[in-house]
């Protein structure tokens, strides 16, 4: 049950677009307390430069989770998200990142430069990198082979149709202790959506995660990804998500599975989609099929508006994202169930 005398503490866990989303679904519920742990691993595009040449973690995800959060509008949340696209040097870059970096210099740290940030974009809520450690990822295939860096298992040079079996950051890394108290303090957590292994399941990996979600008394949520993805998650059904979960976290310890009902996409893009060997999720789920098998949510939550690629942007993003009214109506839901237990 919450307690109505203060605020709701939500927790959006992961990284990228889909966590964007969330973040911005959960802004048009009034009263909630919200935190976004987010994961450090990206080290593709910008990400690249932030981490080899500044000595910085990942930007961009804490960039859109800023801005996802601003109560602001104003001409500085639009240069947040603003990619440089002309000459050499600086395309490819958004003046986000580019910020970030050099606040950290002028702050001493990349922890003040983050809180500091958040305080200029009036962020109504908690932006806390899942830890401060430099570290990088690892997946293993089902064929035995390795690929390092989450930019390389992102967009494959490789067979992206093999199934990834183990992934890892190399050094190991721990969970940053302000991230621990936004879990331990949460009274829902979302987990997704977005690129299964490379923005969810490596949060599950950071030492501690997975002890504090299964110690917190927080109601958690899994959301399904609307389009597979070569190199992460090639031909997944939904089952193939929950099955992938369930090897780094306990199923009987997730509240809820969240999947879209809406199977109708505008065929221009999914042929888009088809280019880059990705088909719609298909539902599968059955309560029965599986040990500890979560309740399962359909809603129809997917956008009918579609994201266009950015000038200068050389990374491959999604173009059909989840319904942000949609998935607040969601969360009110269950906030709603929660307060009436």
């Amino acid at each position: 049950m919450l307690n109505q005398e203060n605020p709701v503490h939500v927790t959006a866990l992961g990284g990228g677009t889909g966590t964007y989303t969330v973040l911005r679904a959960l802004t048009e519920i009034p009263g909630l307390d919200i935190s976004a742990v987010l994961n450090t691993f990206d080290d593709g595009g910008s990400n690249q430069v932030m981490r080899d040449d500044f000595g910085l973690p990942p930007t961009s995800g804490i960039r859109q989770a800023m801005v996802a959060l601003s109560s602001q509008e104003s001409l500085l949340k639009e240069l947040f998200s603003y990619r440089y696209h002309r000459g050499q040097g600086l395309s490819g870059m958004t003046f986000g990142n580019l910020f970030l970096a050099a606040a950290s210099d002028i702050c001493g740290s990349p922890r003040q430069a983050i809180k500091k940030t958040a305080e200029l974009l009036s962020v109504q809520g908690h932006i806390l990198p899942i830890t401060y450690e430099d570290a990088r990822l690892v997946a293993t295939y089902e064929d035995g082979s390795e690929v390092h860096g989450e930019h390389a298992i992102d967009e494959p040079k490789h067979d992206g149709k093999l199934r990834i079996t183990k992934i890892r950051t190399e050094p190991t890394v721990s969970i940053d202790a302000e991230a621990m108290a936004a879990i331990q303090a949460s009274d829902l957590i979302v987990l997704g959506p977005g690129d299964l292994y490379t923005n969810t399941l490596t949060n599950l990996i950071v030492d501690g995660i997975v002890e504090a979600l299964i110690d917190s008394k927080a109601f958690i949520l899994f959301i399904i990804n609307l389009m597979t993805k070569y190199g992460d998650a090639y031909n997944y059904r939904a089952s193939d998500y929950v099955l992938d979960l369930s090897r780094f976290f306990p199923l009987e310890r997730v509240n809820r599975i969240l999947i879209n009902s809406e199977t109708v996409y505008p065929e221009d893009v999914l042929s888009l989609y088809q280019a880059e060997q990705a088909i719609p999720v298909l539902d599968d789920l059955d309560e029965t099929s599986m040990p500890n098998m979560p309740p399962v949510m359909r809603r129809p939550i997917v956008s009918d508006q579609l994201v266009p690629r950015q000038p200068g942007d050389i990374l491959k993003r999604s173009m059909i994202r989840h319904d942000v009214p949609a998935l607040a109506m969601v969360f009110k839901e269950i906030l709603t169930e929660l307060s009436n237990q």
